[in-house]
């Protein structure tokens, strides 16, 4: 993959952000917001795995079943009212990972 491509790509991802986080903003369109953000960061991981090209794809894969098995378990679980916490949650995984990320380098 050229670097063009790569540019792009995260460029695409940073849109996706970008547009995802607006379309935060409002109730009706919360769950598109998602959506649109979650892209983004798919485009941004695989065009950093990509990039690197010494990733073993089996962990990435198992690290998706995981993840989605348990946010999807906890939001389906959690009630409204509760849902602050678990926002902070998985604010809290989010820094987790980064840190492990920021270890691993």
């Amino acid at each position: 993959m050229s670097e063009i491509l790569f540019t792009l790509a995260y460029l695409v991802s940073a849109a996706l952000f970008i547009f995802g986080l607006k379309q935060l903003s409002g109730v009706r369109s919360a769950r598109s917001g998602n959506l649109l953000a979650s892209a983004g960061m798919l485009v941004a991981v695989v065009t950093t795995l990509i990039d690197l090209g010494k990733v073993d794809y089996t962990w990435v894969i198992a690290g998706l079943v995981v993840g989605t098995a348990i946010g999807a378990t906890l939001a389906v679980r959690v009630a409204m009212t509760s849902m602050p916490e678990l926002v902070a949650f998985f604010n809290g995984m989010g820094g987790l990972a980064s840190t492990g990320v920021a270890l691993s380098v």
